[in-house]
């Protein structure tokens, strides 16, 4: 799967501008505020209809527009081409793909996977447990298609079971989902499980080159405690799920705990430790997707020659040319990254928003 070609019209500062990546490497320059990132930005917005800098619509619309609009071609691994199509003014978003509408967030995801790695990475260990569980959900979400249909059900059961345990109801009443939120967590604990074994090699690989004398863990907390039933806790718990008007225990509270020396990531390495060990987390999420599905996702990587020392630089660098996916990279010279291990290359400058190619 591939980004073939894009039309962008106000997104950000980028009021009309035409780009044709090519399968292999993208390298996107330009100053500070120049429009690369937005660029990125706009790509992201086609696979999961938000940023990844932004909550608000309308930091995204030109100022000088209502709305705006991106219309791409993507290649699928068996060279189809697919239309896709976002037009977004700050009530309404319409999405259209291969002609036909859009009505699901996760049928885009599912279509154009999209992994964006960005100054603002390091938040995914420091953040909060939602930020880990979506880390880890995108990787289930896209290798385990009954996945998306069990989250959902879980949601509305839960969201059922919160409502009436926030509106003082009975006991019996409240305990009408149980049944249904255990299911359905089951499962979702058995599969984020998989995923995670799975996932594991990728990155005992990955930290064996970039953290050789440190022991780097991950390990998935399911969101109760392990030698517990959960339906046996919805039940005996009940009582202070109805005092705090909200259920405490379930995947909706799962964690992925990451340690570096048996102290954790978040306060016991140094910021450019996390940013190298988001970087990480990411691309073995890319490579196992690869690996899982047969298919090839597209890497947004924004900044990089900022975010890592020339050390680093190189050993992703290297780690990325082996890799099997659409590459786009920023930097402000094109001297920061080396391109000279790929074969399929092209180099673009924006400026002021519009976008030129470089020979």
């Amino acid at each position: 799967m591939h980004l073939l070609q894009l039309q962008i019209q106000d997104f950000r500062n980028l009021s009309t501008l035409n780009f044709e990546p090519v399968d292999g490497v993208n390298l996107i320059t330009g100053l500070n505020a120049s429009g690369k990132t937005s660029l990125l930005e706009a790509i992201y917005y086609l696979s999961h209809l938000r940023s990844f800098r932004t909550h608000q619509i309308s930091d995204l619309i030109n100022r000088e527009s209502s709305q705006l609009q991106l219309v791409a071609t993507i290649q699928t691994d068996s060279k189809n081409q697919i239309p896709l199509g976002i037009q977004r003014s700050r009530n309404k978003l319409e999405v259209r793909a291969n002609r036909q509408p859009v009505k699901r967030a996760a049928d885009i995801a599912t279509l154009f996977p999209v992994l964006a790695i960005h100054p603002d990475s390091y938040r995914l260990i420091t953040g909060s447990p939602s930020q880990r569980r979506q880390y880890l959900d995108w990787g289930v979400f896209h290798v385990e298609h009954d996945f998306f249909g069990i989250w959902q059900r879980y949601k509305r059961a839960l969201s059922q079971r919160n409502a009436a345990l926030k509106s003082k109801q009975n006991d019996d009443y409240c305990s009408l989902w149980d049944k249904e939120l255990f299911d359905m967590a089951t499962y979702i604990d058995t599969l984020r499980s998989k995923y995670l074994t799975n996932l594991q090699p990728y990155l005992d690989e990955l930290m064996a080159q970039f953290f050789k004398d440190q022991e780097v863990e991950v390990r998935y907390k399911r969101g109760w405690a392990s030698e517990t039933s959960l339906e046996h806790l919805l039940k005996s718990e009940l009582h202070k799920d109805r005092q705090k008007g909200f259920t405490q225990f379930g995947p909706h509270r799962a964690e992925l705990v990451i340690k570096v020396d048996g102290q954790s990531a978040q306060t016991g390495i140094s910021r450019g430790q996390q940013k190298t060990l988001v970087a990480l987390l990411r691309l073995a999420q890319a490579q196992q997707f690869t690996e899982g599905t047969g298919r090839n996702c597209v890497l947004l990587y924004d900044d990089l020659a900022a975010e890592l020392d020339s050390l680093h630089r190189e050993k992703i660098l290297n780690v990325l040319a082996k890799m099997k996916l659409q590459l786009f990279l920023t930097a402000i010279e094109v001297e920061q990254i080396d391109l000279s291990a790929w074969g399929e290359k092209k180099k673009f400058h924006v400026e002021q928003g519009c976008l030129k190619d470089l020979i």
